[in-house]
């Protein structure tokens, strides 16, 4: 019986051998897929991971780049400032302007949205040596007022801002020796399309001094 199974056996693979299929070979061809699979895999790995890397540099790349940006950005707007500074110091010594006169400078709105931002620089004329010296000016103190010249509206009128509840309010109030900055946001009245818009400096009731800037019909 051992014999016959052993000669059977022996008959079956030679069978197979002789139709084209070959055991040994096979599991030879089979383990060097496993090999390449393997290999392929670990390519793959080293390119994903080489991948991720220069995502990660190009992502740091751009954030570098942004940041610079914004620091050009600022160093821009506050080189901007020391030159308005520079020329704020300049006109308040200059011969020709009188001494304790108040002025207006740098005047910008911007309207989005039914609101009203808006900024400003206060300056007061002073005697050459009085600002670091003891002989100082006294302070000014007064508040400050927008007229806006509608356009588009159906009356045209004219608008006062602050509200007469708001006049009072402490961010229209202004207490200064030889400058002040400003700036804040109002809302607009429904419907309003200013076109123009003028800043008052006041003491009491007078007006000192006035600061107009003209709008796009946009707004």
């Amino acid at each position: 019986m051992s014999t016959s199974l052993a000669l059977a056996a022996w008959i079956y693979d030679a069978g197979r051998k002789f139709a084209g299929f070959d055991r040994n070979e096979v599991q030879q061809e089979l383990a060097e897929l496993r090999v390449a699979v393997q290999r392929h895999s670990s390519e793959n790995s080293k390119l994903k991971a080489e991948n991720n890397a220069a995502g990660s540099r190009l992502s740091i790349e751009q954030t570098a780049q942004q940041r610079l940006g914004e620091q050009v950005k600022t160093l821009e707007m506050e080189n901007t400032r020391l030159r308005e500074d520079l020329a704020l110091f300049e006109g308040m010594v200059a011969a020709e302007r009188k001494e304790g006169s108040v002025a207006i400078n740098n005047f910008k709105v911007e309207i989005d949205k039914g609101r009203m931002r808006y900024r400003l620089l206060l300056s007061r004329g002073a005697r050459t040596g009085s600002i670091l010296g003891g002989n100082q000016e006294p302070e000014f103190s007064g508040r400050i007022d927008f007229q806006l010249t509608q356009g588009g509206a159906a009356d045209g009128g004219m608008i006062r801002l602050p509200s007469n509840e708001e006049i009072g309010a402490d961010n229209y109030r202004v207490k200064f020796r030889y400058f002040q900055r400003m700036e804040g946001e109002l809302a607009l009245p429904s419907g309003a399309v200013p076109k123009q818009i003028q800043v008052r400096l006041l003491e009491g009731d007078k007006v000192k001094a006035t600061q107009t800037v003209n709008l796009n019909p946009a707004g």
